[in-house]
């Protein structure tokens, strides 16, 4: 095992009626937003101006926040620090956390006998970076920040993952 060598996993979450409610009503607002422009257009007698401007406007508008309805979670191994960060629409990417290996407390597998442990953490901070938290390779990791708060990590665990988690930290890592 190189220590200095990167691993990166994506997950995309599946579509859930959580994802599907979004969109919709991300389409329901641009209609809203078409029609209303419409309106103030008929009353103002700028219509044609406002033919003009609507095209325009909403592809800008759609461009700006439709990414925002895709979202997949994608988590790095480099140097002992777990890397997380949200993927908008695959172009924007949004750095959450940096945790240190060394500062988990306890990785394991979210099923069994190890759910008890993972539910009596009380966690300040809770990540979930699954694409389904009931998939059977999701693992939980305990942690603490050097600020001393407490968190919990859902990420789905690979082969790969579970080697280099215990390259760093072999004490706490929990294998099937």
């Amino acid at each position: 095992m190189d220590p200095s060598s990167t691993y990166e996993y994506v997950a995309s979450p599946r579509k859930q009626p959580v994802y599907r409610l979004k969109r919709a009503l991300m389409i329901v607002a641009y209609v809203v937003y078409v029609v209303a422009l419409m309106i103030v257009g008929a009353t103002t007698k700028l219509l044609v101006p406002m033919l003009a401007l609507v095209p325009l406007s909403l592809w800008i508008i759609v461009w700006l926040t439709w990414r925002y309805v895709s979202v997949e979670y994608e988590y790095s191994l480099t140097g002992g620090v777990m890397s997380l960060s949200y993927i908008y629409g695959g172009r924007s990417r949004r750095h959450v956390a940096d945790i240190r290996i060394k500062s988990m407390s306890a990785v394991a597998p979210f099923d069994g006998e190890y759910i008890k442990q993972a539910e009596q953490y009380a966690p300040e901070r809770t990540l979930d970076f699954t694409s389904d938290l009931q998939k059977p390779e999701v693992y939980y990791a305990l942690y603490e920040t050097e600020d001393e708060r407490r968190g919990i990590l859902y990420f789905e665990a690979t082969e790969q993952t579970l080697k280099i988690l215990r390259y760093y930290n072999s004490a706490v890592v929990v294998r099937r």
